[in-house]
């Protein structure tokens, strides 16, 4: 409904009102327009003069206003009078329905699936609240729980797809790449059209070392939509693990193209011009990928290794200690630093790292001996590690 038309609608019913005042269906009427007005605050007035008045079904009225809010994007106002609605009648199911979802919505996972639950002690045979309960353990990550929701909702539906689906997603996440590789089929043969899911079936053959298959899969994806950019990157990664650098530049190009703020793109892309020597390519490719995501770590890791590589253990320290001051607590990174200062003989500050590191996270303190062996020999640095042991027991 266009705007004018909602404006003309509301001097109507101001005009009604004057001749109905006692009319509830008149103030429902303006409270679902001013919602779509995104006049919020005249929506709930109109409302409240509704509810005050006698109405047949309140519990009906309240899920309708709720209803109102959700769709005007107002999740805190659609929960509000849905609650309402359920404590007027708890076995309305359609009610507990949307309170699952509006709770999900707003990221209230437990009580979620609070709700749900309460749906399917009405009802325990509704595909959709299983497969709804299945979305809400996934984003908790609660990933076994997610599993056996999407495996009840396939119980009473077997042809749902998203059922498929996600649950192939959830086994994914849960590192269960044969049996998620396995339901990717399963859904492949119902709906051969879905780039996703061949990317997403790759990337299960990716995590379990079988790249050819992967690579088959990647370009299935590829063929199907051209604009996938995930495809083209694995492709790249498929390439790079095989040393085929030229081809997965090519492939990470193609990706960059197609999707240029992603930061793990970039990554990659300034990996192999590094491995290819071209530094100047690698730099800019770095930059993009610290840039975008200054909170991941191992970018920063990555770049500052490819200084050290090229001994130049200044320049890694220098970037470094820009991450250190975006990232002011991450023992990482003073780990690292610990080991390039350690190389160019700078024990002090090196131990001045070390013991930060200790502090942020004495549990990492073997990333410094793995990237650095030499450093258990040297006695500044025993002498740290031996008075945090002591703390430690």
């Amino acid at each position: 409904m266009h705007q004018e038309k909602l404006e003309e609608c509301l001097e109507l019913l101001s005009f009604l009102e004057k001749i109905e005042i006692n009319n509830p269906d008149l103030y429902l009427t303006k409270g679902a327009a001013f919602n779509l007005l995104g006049k919020v605050g005249d929506a709930v007035k109109a409302y409240e003069c509704a509810l005050k008045m006698p109405l047949d079904e309140l519990d009906e009225t309240l899920y309708n206003i709720g209803i109102s809010f959700g769709q005007a994007g107002e999740t805190t106002l659609a929960i509000k009078y849905l609650e309402k609605a359920y404590y007027n009648n708890p076995q309305n199911e359609i009610v507990l329905y949307e309170l699952g979802y509006y709770y999900d919505r707003d990221s209230q996972f437990e009580k979620s699936i609070e709700l749900y639950n309460k749906y399917l002690d009405i009802d325990p045979f509704n595909h959709s609240v299983w497969y709804n309960i299945g979305i809400t353990y996934n984003r908790l990550g609660r990933f076994d729980k997610a599993i056996e929701a999407y495996d009840f909702a396939l119980a009473l539906n077997e042809d749902f797809l998203h059922s498929h689906f996600n649950k192939a997603n959830a086994l994914a996440n849960n590192n269960q790449f044969e049996e998620a590789i396995a339901c990717y089929h399963e859904y492949l043969l119902r709906d051969t059209k879905n780039d996703d899911a061949y990317c997403y079936l790759a990337e299960c053959y990716l995590n379990s070392d079988r790249y050819n298959e992967a690579l088959v899969n990647y370009q299935k994806a590829i063929r199907l939509n051209d604009a996938n950019s995930s495809a083209w990157y694995g492709s790249g990664l498929i390439m790079w693990s095989e040393g085929k650098l030229n081809e997965a530049q090519r492939f990470f190009k193609k990706a960059l193209e197609l999707e240029n703020d992603n930061a793990d793109f970039w990554s990659m892309d300034a990996k192999v011009h590094a491995e290819l020597d071209e530094i100047k390519e690698a730099v800019k490719s770095f930059k993009m990928a610290t840039s975008l995501e200054p909170e991941n770590i191992e970018n920063w890791l990555s770049y500052s290794e490819m200084y050290y590589d090229l001994d130049d253990t200044d320049r890694a320290i220098k970037i470094l200690k820009a991450a250190n001051k975006i990232n002011k607590s991450n023992a990482y990174l003073d780990y690292r630093l610990t080991a390039y200062l350690l190389d160019k003989n700078e024990e002090l500050e090196a131990a001045c790292h070390f013991e930060r590191a200790l502090k942020i996270d004495y549990s990492k303190s073997s990333e410094l001996f793995e990237f650095y062996p030499e450093a258990s020999k040297i006695e500044s640095i025993k002498k740290l590690i031996s008075q945090y042991q002591s703390t430690k027991l």
